[in-house]
C-alpha cells in the first residue's frame, strides 16, 4: 500500500521522528534520573566478599510489611532466625522492641521536659509497637513484657542449649504517633527509627536491658542479616538502610530490601521525597529530602565525608548509604547505612552534621560499642572524625580552628554535675550538657593522642581498631590496649584523665 509522500518527504518524516524520539528519551531521563547519577553505575554495588564472608555466621531477620499512611500504621510479619551465643541454657529469649516507649507520656523519649514542645507541640501522641501473636520454633507462646516501658519483650523457650538456632515469628502492629522524632510522623515523613524488634545482646555476661534514657541513643545491638519487604501505596517511597529494589503492581508499590552484617533496619517513608545519588568510591549515596537542592546537599556533604574517612581509616565495608531529611530536634540520627538529618539545617551545620552521621557508619555501626554505658567511643570518635572532614574540605588552618572551637573551647567550661564523658547516658540532665561533654570534652581524648602518636600514628591505629573491632561490640578496655600498642607505651592513664577526671 502506498503511503502518498514522496521519498525525500518520507526521508524527512523519518528524520523529525528520530530527532523527537531522541528529545523525548532525554527528556525522560533528565526527569527521572537522580541529580549528579553521571557517575552512578547502573546496577547497584555489590556487598564485598569481607562482609558476605562475616556475614555467614550472624542471626538473620526477615520482615514482611505493609504500611497504611492514612492510619499511620505498619503491619508486619516478622521472622528472625538466632543462635545462642552466651554460652549457657536459656529458657527465654529476650527482644528489645523500643518502639513500645512511644505508647505512654511517661515512658516516650521523646516526652521529657526538654523536648516535649519540640516533639509533640501541645498535646502527646500515642504509637508504638502491639504485638498480636509469637511463635517459636513454630508453637505459639505467651509473651511477656519485662519493663513498663514495654521495650524488654520475652519469650519462653523450653530449652535453649548454646549454640542452638531457634526461629522466633513475630505478627504486629506498629502506630507511628504525631511526634518530630527519629519514630513519630511530620510534615508528610514517617520515621521509623527502632520500629523493628531486635535480640537483646549478650555483652560481658550480660543480657543488656537498659533503659530508654531520653538522652542519647541507647540502642545496643549485634549485626545480623535483614531482608525486609515492604508494600506501599504507589507514589510513596522508603529511605531506608540498604537500598531497595522496586516493583510496582497496581496501586501498590513494593521495595525488597536486604542488608548483611547491620545492627539495625530504619526506614523514612514520603510520598514527597526529591532523590539525589552520588559515588563516593565503591559506595552509592543517595539522598531523600523536600527539595531537590537540599539532596544534593546532603549526598555532596555525604560523598566528601565517605572520601575523607576511607583514605584515613579505610573502608566502613557497606556498598551503600542513604540520607533523609527529617523533622526533630535532635540534629541528625545514626543508623546503619542511613542517616537522619534535621530538616532545619542549613550551611555548615548541615554540613558538619552529615560529616559526623557519616562518620558512624564506621564508628558505633561497623564497629559497635557500649552507646549506654560508654557512649563516648562513637560519640566522641565521630566529633574527632569531623575535625578530619573539616581539615580535607577547608584545610589545615580550618582544622586547627575548629580543635580550638569544638574541642578545646569545652574543657574550659564549668560542668557543675560533676559529669565525666566516661559516664554513662542516664548521667545526663539535658541534650546540651550530653554534647558538650561527651562529644566535645570527649574528642579531646582522641587529640591528645594526635599529639602523642603523630596524626598518621592515630589514623593507623584507627585503621587497626576498625579491623579488630568490625561486626562486634568492642570495648574501651579493647580500644585501650590497642592505643597502647600503637604509641608503645600504657596510655590507661590518659584514657583516665581525659574521659573519667572531673574537670571544674
Amino acid at each position: 500500500m502506498k503511503d502518498g509522500l514522496t521519498q525525500q518527504e518520507r526521508r524527512k518524516a523519518w528524520l523529525y521522528a528520530i530527532v523527537i524520539t531522541a528529545g523525548l528519551l532525554l527528556a525522560g531521563w533528565l526527569i527521572v534520573r537522580p541529580m549528579g547519577s553521571a557517575s552512578v553505575p547502573a546496577t547497584l554495588p555489590a556487598e564485598n566478599d569481607a562482609l558476605l564472608h562475616a556475614a555467614q555466621a550472624m542471626d538473620a531477620i526477615s520482615i514482611d510489611a505493609a504500611f497504611d499512611p492514612a492510619a499511620r500504621t505498619l503491619t508486619a510479619t516478622q521472622t528472625m532466625t538466632l543462635r545462642n551465643r552466651t554460652g549457657q541454657m536459656l529458657t527465654q529469649a529476650t527482644l528489645r522492641s523500643y518502639s513500645g516507649a512511644y505508647l505512654s507520656q511517661e515512658t516516650s523519649p521523646a516526652a521529657s521536659d526538654e523536648l516535649f514542645t519540640a516533639c509533640y507541640g501541645e498535646r502527646f501522641s500515642t504509637g508504638g509497637l502491639l504485638l498480636d501473636e509469637a511463635s517459636v520454633n513454630g508453637e505459639a507462646v505467651r509473651h511477656t513484657w519485662e519493663d513498663n516501658a514495654r521495650t524488654v519483650l520475652s519469650l519462653p523457650v523450653a530449652a535453649w542449649a548454646p549454640n542452638e538456632v531457634i526461629t522466633i515469628r513475630l505478627q504486629y502492629h506498629v502506630y507511628i504517633p504525631l511526634c518530630q522524632s527519629r519514630f513519630g510522623y511530620h510534615d508528610g515523613v514517617y520515621a521509623l527509627g527502632n520500629a523493628f524488634p531486635v535480640a537483646a545482646p549478650w555483652v560481658e555476661g550480660e543480657c543488656r536491658t537498659d533503659a530508654y534514657h531520653a538522652v542519647g541513643d541507647p540502642f545496643i545491638s549485634e549485626c545480623a542479616n535483614w531482608t525486609v519487604r515492604l508494600t506501599m501505596p504507589k507514589g510513596y517511597r522508603a529511605a531506608a538502610t540498604g537500598y531497595a529494589e522496586t516493583a510496582e503492581t497496581g496501586d501498590s508499590a513494593v521495595q525488597t530490601m536486604t542488608a548483611h552484617g547491620v545492627r539495625d533496619f530504619a526506614l523514612a517513608i514520603s510520598d514527597q521525597w526529591h532523590t539525589a545519588m552520588r559515588m563516593a568510591g565503591d559506595t552509592m549515596v543517595a539522598a531523600f529530602a523536600r527539595t531537590e537542592d537540599k539532596a544534593g546537599q546532603m549526598a555532596e556533604y555525604a560523598v566528601q565525608a565517605l572520601n575523607c574517612y576511607t583514605a584515613r581509616y579505610g573502608s566502613c565495608g557497606y556498598p551503600t548509604l542513604t540520607l533523609c531529611e527529617v523533622d526533630f530536634p535532635y540534629g541528625g540520627m545514626e543508623y546503619p547505612r542511613l542517616a537522619m538529618i534535621a530538616s532545619d539545617l542549613t550551611g555548615q551545620d548541615l554540613a558538619y552534621t552529615v560529616a559526623h552521621e557519616t562518620a558512624h557508619q564506621w564508628w558505633g555501626v561497623t564497629v559497635g560499642s557500649d552507646s549506654y554505658r560508654q557512649p563516648w567511643q562513637d560519640e566522641a570518635l565521630c566529633e574527632y572524625a569531623v575535625l578530619d572532614f573539616i581539615g580535607a574540605t577547608q584545610g589545615d588552618a580550618a582544622r586547627e580552628a575548629a580543635v580550638y572551637q569544638r574541642v578545646e573551647a569545652a574543657l574550659q567550661v564549668t560542668v557543675p554535675r560533676g559529669v565525666t564523658p566516661g559516664s554513662p547516658i542516664d548521667y545526663f540532665a539535658d541534650l546540651d550538657e550530653y554534647t558538650l561533654v561527651v562529644y566535645q570534652r570527649g574528642a579531646a581524648l582522641f587529640t591528645a593522642l594526635e599529639k602523642l602518636m603523630g596524626k598518621d600514628g592515630l589514623d593507623a591505629l584507627l585503621r587497626r581498631y576498625l579491623e579488630a573491632c568490625r561486626y562486634t561490640i568492642a570495648t574501651r578496655n579493647e580500644l585501650e590496649a590497642l592505643a597502647s600498642q600503637a604509641a608503645g607505651m600504657d596510655v590507661s592513664a590518659l584514657f583516665l584523665d581525659y574521659l573519667d577526671t572531673e574537670l571544674r
